[in-house]
């Protein structure tokens, strides 16, 4: 249970800094584009893509949470 409470932690930092900086906003939408490229690309290794899958899920939270503070609009 600990590593999934690590990986809940990691998201929630990633969404906290992606609401306050849009750089961090910003990046995490490019790794979110770029990962769904490398789907069909090159292997990566595990650590690489646990790395790429949280900053994806990330981005995609941290969009709705934007949104639902008001920061972007639709």
């Amino acid at each position: 249970m600990a590593r999934v409470e690590y990986e809940a932690y990691k998201l929630e930092v990633l969404v906290e800094a992606a609401c306050r900086y849009t750089l961090v906003m910003d990046l995490l939408s490019a790794i979110h584009d770029m990962q769904k490229e490398m789907r069909n690309g090159q292997p990566i290794n595990f650590a690489e893509s646990e790395l790429l899958n949280t900053a994806s899920v990330a981005a995609l939270l941290a969009r709705a949470e934007r949104l639902n503070q008001g920061i972007d609009k639709e």
